[in-house]
């Protein structure tokens, strides 16, 4: 019964966001169900990448309670959630978590620009999503409320992935 309330909670999550939000969980396993990813992301440890137009790579941080500190390097082998703002490009393999971030520009000069989220286990690349953001709210204050939405994102992603569409009917 949780688990179905979770769901439909997540559908209007989704609804809600618009068609400025994607969701990527062509990765997935039966093992990443919704049930572990969403009792784990509010304690996994967040590794920050690139900055939002007038706040810094070190206030994006500051904002998430787990934020892996700003010089040092993400633990490769262990799950973590990252947090791209600004990226062109979208996670594309098990790369994108087995790389370490590059290094910030202080450059962040797009209207508008895209927040990314992903969920990497390990070097395993599991789900993410990704929004467009207007610079106009990109803000310190609206990244709780933003992250919060792309987790959704990525739970409704997991769900309706192939992975669990298989698992289900097995």
């Amino acid at each position: 019964m949780k688990t179905s309330i979770t769901v439909c909670a997540l559908f209007a999550a989704a609804l809600l966001a618009g068609c400025q939000a994607t969701t990527d969980a062509r990765w997935t396993t039966a093992n990443d169900t919704v049930y572990r990813w969403e009792h784990a992301l509010p304690t996994l440890p967040v590794e920050v990448r690139g900055q939002l137009p007038n706040v810094t790579h070190e206030q994006i941080a500051q904002a998430f309670p787990h934020a892996l500190p700003v010089r040092e390097p993400a633990d490769h082998s262990a799950a973590r959630l990252v947090v791209d703002a600004g990226s062109d490009a979208p996670p594309a393999d098990d790369s994108y978590c087995a790389t370490p971030a590059p290094g910030q520009s202080g450059r962040v000069s797009r209207t508008p620009f895209a927040l990314t989220m992903t969920i990497c286990d390990g070097t395993r690349l599991v789900a993410s999503s990704r929004s467009l953001v207007d610079p106009g709210k990109s803000t310190v204050e609206n990244l709780p409320r933003q992250i919060d939405r792309l987790k959704n994102l990525m739970l409704i992603g997991i769900d309706g992935s192939p992975a669990q569409l298989v698992h289900i009917q097995s």
